[in-house]
């Protein structure tokens, strides 16, 4: 029997699920079960399940919500066409359950599985679930939680915490117990995958107003040419986008963020006291309500994107404060999950073969 795995996007959405790939490859082999990843087509999710060693299979997904009227069209459109091609695909690949990570690519696996009333899983990292989630959540068997949950739901949640890569948390606990030493402060700037452009601007004019920080800063592929022209200091190092973010975690004294439940996740890996810019335009506000969590701890800083006049204070705050930075460095260690993958397929692939043996 097959298991389809259904995730598509930014890195926010893809980087949990090979990591949870990698774990289910290994526990679904107890129960003579195979992993199929779907995709889009020339996707950075393709060229990463190739890259991990997934066998992928394409289909076509597309926005809805926010979109004009054409875009509407041509998702009921592409929503028809996919239907039917997965059809074809289960029929194929024998596949007994799905899981998904929301995102619209995962409609479409969703809705199939269960007019075949096969199961479905979903893995959602945001405290304010995707539309995606909200509306299988009922008939999911199981939601692996990235953050507890903002306002309760109904539907079989688990707070698991993110998935992360097997490198990722083998070198964040390797800098926990011993860290990697800096002759002078790292201050690491991310914006997701993409990047973000306001803390791009904001973070090249501090560097080059001080010399003494350092700092490195992931653009996004959009925004590298941009900032490179602005950078007029040797301190300030640009990255458009890299599959080892846990080399520039391991560096870091301080990071000044998006709020991607990937990301936050990953920095609380790394125990980074981090000073968070929420995006503002994200669906449902999910960004502010993943930064607050984070803020209530003790293991953020949260700056909406109209106070960032007061980032340099705030910064300067946090790199003179060492023992603010001990304080949310402790507290960013006690809310990092580093077994989730783990814990998340031992559940699907025990599920799954209880089914298999008639005791569901």
């Amino acid at each position: 029997m097959t298991l389809l795995f259904a995730a598509g996007g930014t890195g926010g959405h893809i980087f949990p699920a090979l990591a949870l790939g990698e774990r289910l490859q290994i526990s679904l082999k107890r129960i003579n079960w195979h992993l199929l990843y779907i995709g889009r087509k020339n996707s950075l999710e393709q060229d990463l399940a190739k890259k991990y060693g997934f066998d992928f299979s394409v289909l076509p997904a597309t926005g809805f919500f926010g979109k004009n009227l054409w875009h509407k069209m041509l998702f009921f459109l592409n929503l028809l066409l996919a239907i039917g091609y997965w059809i074809k695909l289960i029929r194929k690949h024998r596949a007994g359950a799905v899981i998904a990570t929301g995102g619209f690519s995962s409609l479409v696996p969703l809705l199939g599985a269960i007019i075949l009333k096969k199961p479905i899983f979903i893995l959602e990292l945001n405290r304010i679930p995707g539309r995606i989630t909200k509306y299988f959540a009922r008939v999911a068997k199981e939601i692996y939680l990235g953050f507890p949950l903002a306002k309760p739901l109904k539907g079989n949640f688990y707070y698991t915490g993110s998935p992360l890569r097997k490198e990722l948390v083998f070198l964040a606990l390797q800098t926990r117990q011993k860290p990697i030493e800096s002759k002078r402060t790292v201050v690491l700037v991310l914006g997701g995958s993409l990047g973000a452009r306001a803390l791009n601007l904001v973070a090249v004019q501090l560097a080059n107003k001080y010399p003494d920080i350092e700092f490195i800063i992931q653009t996004g592929k959009r925004d590298y040419d941009l900032i490179r022209k602005k950078v007029k200091s040797t301190n300030c190092h640009l990255i458009d986008f890299t599959l080892k973010p846990e080399e520039n975690y391991a560096k870091a004294t301080i990071v000044l963020t998006r709020a991607g439940a990937l990301s936050l996740s990953e920095i609380l890996a790394f125990g980074i006291p981090a000073i968070i810019v929420p995006f503002p335009f994200a669906t449902d506000n999910h960004q502010q309500a993943n930064a607050f969590y984070l803020a209530k701890e003790g293991a953020a800083i949260v700056l909406d994107q109209s106070q960032l006049d007061k980032l340099e204070d705030t910064l300067l705050f946090l790199i003179n404060d060492k023992e603010q930075q001990k304080k949310m460095r402790t507290c960013a260690w006690r809310l990092a999950r580093y077994d989730a993958a783990e814990k998340i397929a031992e559940r699907i692939t025990n599920y799954l073969g209880k089914q298999c043996s008639g005791k569901m």
